[in-house]
């Protein structure tokens, strides 16, 4: 197929979006992930006159018929996928393999692509599950985009099939800076835009931790080297996507935000922070993006923080600075065994760990605007991993206890099983996780009632007390027993049952009355 070939026959291309969380990365409304915008970049970038339909893959549930109809008069349609890390979610539900299959063969005969972390990783579906490999994926699309989709896209458009290269990895950010400008737009198409959207910010891809081989289970060190965004080409990311209508971000693809733009990445598997890099960063959006009402952050390496104690208090204090309170620090600890550390390569000791949530409650335990604290840990714990016994448990418990008991503070504990995804060297270890998530189901379940009741609840009480005032939250979906879910529009925000039914995509204020391990219930103030 000739260059002029290619673009003259495609006049519309459909994206659909079933959704992505990833290590570095989420995109289960209320947030977006990068994958649409880098496609409807390029796309737009080559050609703006193709046009572009974005849908998700609940508009689509809502109505198939019509959803149907629209693919098949498209001349493309690009598939986003991949949830390689099992969660619960109130604003969306991923697509299932079975959902996937059926919709690509009611689209027989159209050219189909499919992007994101299933292409590369294969479609997970489930904490404690095997991903099914992309190969097995192949006989459903024209094509499977392992490497990175402007590249491919971009290729795709100019030069057609049989030179686009499913593989080819960016080497730089060149390109993909210019889909980000140009495929900003896209978020208007977004069901939550103009209300509580989330809009997730790339600061880089890889993991510094990738010398080492990083952790076991983690598809980030799988990358390589990390390549980085300069400061200014992420502000004038956002500051595009502020025109557009976004409000709030999340700082949150990348495995370490306090490793951005280190000096010492690709030399040292704990990089020292760079505190002015990330005030460049910060204050270019706080400058460029005036208005918006959320800036927060995810992902933070534990060991970042122990192997380089100074600079990451003074990144921490810049990112407290300029962000907005109820943010969260999601700490990759997994375990507090030191057998299952060492057996998986993971981040830091027990002791190590509880040292990190001492440093983080220190600088940001104070409250903001919002009734929130500024910055708190999150906890990270995941099971199925080789070296785990039945001790793991206990002192998993122990240590969270303790944490508790000395009256620190974590703003969420996430348990789950851990998912074996293709290329990865947990992937030659799938049996022996199958068999530790079998023999130890029952005390999985003990164990995950027991820290729900007996220390989350604590939490929450420490964060949310009674009669806190909880301000700009969002009324998100109707509950049985006459009660409306709200939430705060940023990482990890606490689930707040309002009394009453209340209109839906509304700003409200909120006083808290009860309590209870995952929510709280409140009456509007």
């Amino acid at each position: 197929m000739n260059i002029s070939g290619l673009i003259d026959m495609i006049s519309k291309i459909f994206i659909l979006d079933g959704y992505t969380d990833e290590p570095a990365g989420l995109g289960v409304p209320p947030y977006i992930n990068v994958y649409p915008r880098l496609v409807a970049g390029i796309v737009w970038l080559v050609d703006p006159n193709i046009y572009v339909y974005y849908s998700t893959i609940d508009q689509a549930r809502g109505d198939m018929n019509a959803f149907i109809k629209t693919a098949l008069s498209s001349d493309l349609i690009v598939f986003i996928t991949g949830t390689e890390v099992p969660g619960k979610y109130i604003g969306g539900k991923p697509i299932t393999l079975e959902e996937l299959l059926r919709i690509t063969a009611l689209l027989r005969g159209k050219d189909k692509i499919l992007i994101g972390p299933a292409a590369r990783y294969g479609f997970g579906h489930g904490g404690g599950s095997l991903a099914v490999q992309r190969a097995k994926l192949k006989n459903y699309f024209t094509e499977i985009v392992y490497g990175d989709p402007e590249v491919y896209m971009y290729q795709l458009l100019k030069y057609g099939w049989e030179k686009a290269e499913p593989w080819r990895l960016r080497e730089d950010y060149d390109l993909a800076n210019k889909a980000f400008i140009h495929g900003a737009k896209i978020i208007e198409q977004h069901p939550n835009h103009g209300w509580n959207l989330i809009v997730e910010i790339e600061t880089y891809r890889g993991c510094p931790r990738w010398i080492s081989g990083g952790c076991s289970f983690c598809i980030e060190p799988r990358y390589g080297r990390p390549i980085m965004r300069e400061p200014r080409d992420v502000v004038a990311e956002v500051e595009a996507l502020y025109r557009f209508g976004a409000r709030h971000i999340r700082i949150g693809r990348q495995p370490d935000i306090l490793a951005y733009m280190s000096r010492k990445i690709g030399e040292e598997e704990y990089p020292e922070p760079n505190p002015e890099a990330l005030r460049q960063l910060f204050y270019g959006i706080r400058n460029n993006a005036p208005g918006l009402r959320v800036i927060q952050i995810d992902n933070v390496n534990p060991g970042t923080i122990i192997h380089n104690r100074e600079k990451a208090i003074e990144a921490l204090k810049t990112i407290i600075k300029y962000h907005t309170p109820g943010d969260v620090a999601a700490l990759g600890i997994e375990t507090f065994d030191p057998r299952v550390v060492r057996a998986n390569n993971l981040k830091v000791y027990p002791d190590e760990a509880v040292e990190v949530v001492r440093i983080i409650n220190k600088y940001g335990s104070i409250r903001g605007w919002n009734g929130l604290p500024h910055l708190l840990p999150g906890i990270n714990l995941l099971y199925g991993l080789p070296g785990e016994t039945r001790e793991t448990y206990r002192l998993n418990y122990e240590y969270l206890k303790r944490i508790l008991e000395e009256g620190l503070i974590v703003r969420r504990i996430n348990i789950r099983k851990v998912v074996v995804l293709e290329n990865t060297p947990l992937w030659l270890k799938k049996r022996t996780v199958e068999n530790l998530l079998r023999r130890h189901h029952r005390i999985y379940e003990k164990y995950r009632i027991l820290i729900m009741k007996n220390i989350d609840r604590r939490m929450i009480e420490k964060i949310t007390p009674r009669g806190t005032l909880l301000r700009y939250l969002y009324t998100e979906k109707k509950l049985r027993g006459r009660f409306t879910a709200a939430r705060f529009p940023g990482s990890y925000p606490i689930l707040v049952k309002l009394k009453g039914t209340h209109p839906i995509g509304r700003i409200v204020d909120a006083r808290v009355e009860s309590i209870a391990a995952k929510s709280v219930t409140g009456i509007i103030a």
